[in-house]
């Protein structure tokens, strides 16, 4: 009997080289990503930004902050560098030096003289006029921050409350300074300033700044989408059958998912 047949055949399932399962495993070819589409960016921008609970967020911030703090909000109003709002087009200025000796039977005296006079033409800028958000987001936005301790301060009230600390009664001051008046306002009556702006419809942009010391605490954008807006989507009917339908969150509801991811970036 011819045994190399099963001789050879015994090798080869003995070998390592061929055995099942003892050599590296092939690369993959990884599927191609599809670029994105002006249907998938739009989708992305519809996108709640906040994953964690309002309970969470509001229970970090307040065991972070041992004092709640004063926040002046200004809406569609940026907090700009031009410190005075007036506005000087041109200065002249005139200078004029003298001196006089002479002598007196007691003895001689010496008598010198100066002044400088200098005019400056002013005029007050005009200030850009501030479109403001909805009233109903605004609420949202202040209730959600009182909920969380936070005392808001309106510019125009805090800035006619430094104004009239500043009279002495008779009121004959000239006109003040809108610009230096607002700084002394926010220096007497906030710790932060939230400055919120809202380019387009479904976008904000949120900056924080320390008043004391002007740093800046948090830049942030926003769709001011809430995580349970993705709880909302119904399905309607079309000319091309039936497409998912996912209606708007109402302003104030907007206003609030705005507060409590403001407060989740300043505790960080």
């Amino acid at each position: 009997m011819n045994r190399r047949p099963l001789l050879l055949a015994a090798l080869l399932a003995a070998s390592p080289v061929w055995a099942a399962g003892d050599h590296p495993a092939m690369p993959m070819m990884a599927e191609p990503n599809r670029p994105l589409s002006a249907d998938d960016l739009a989708a992305q921008d519809k996108q709640p930004l906040r994953t964690r609970s309002r309970d969470d967020i509001l229970r970090d911030f307040q065991a972070r902050t041992a004092t709640p703090p004063r926040m002046a909000v200004f809406w569609n109003r940026q907090f700009g560098d031009q410190v005075s709002d007036w506005v000087s087009s041109y200065r002249e200025t005139a200078s004029a030096q003298g001196r006089i000796q002479g002598q007196v039977p007691e003895g001689a005296v010496n008598l010198e003289a100066s002044g400088r006079a200098t005019v400056q033409a002013e005029t007050r800028g005009r200030s850009a006029a501030v479109r403001e958000p909805v009233v109903e987001l605004q609420s949202g936005f202040i209730q959600q921050l009182a909920d969380a301790g936070v005392t808001v301060i309106d510019r125009a009230a805090m800035m006619r409350i430094t104004d009239n600390q500043l009279e002495d009664g008779q009121f004959e001051r000239l006109s003040p300074d809108q610009a230096r008046l607002e700084m002394r306002a926010l220096a007497a009556h906030a710790d932060l300033l939230v400055e919120l702006q809202q380019p387009r419809a479904d976008h904000f942009v949120l900056r924080v700044i320390d008043v004391n010391t002007g740093a800046i605490r948090t830049v942030m954008t926003s769709n001011g989408i809430p995580p349970q807006q993705d709880q909302r989507r119904q399905w309607q009917t079309t000319d091309r059958g039936f497409a998912r339908y996912e209606p708007a969150a109402a302003p104030e509801e907007t206003g609030q998912e705005l507060a409590l991811q403001l407060l989740e970036r300043i505790t960080r």
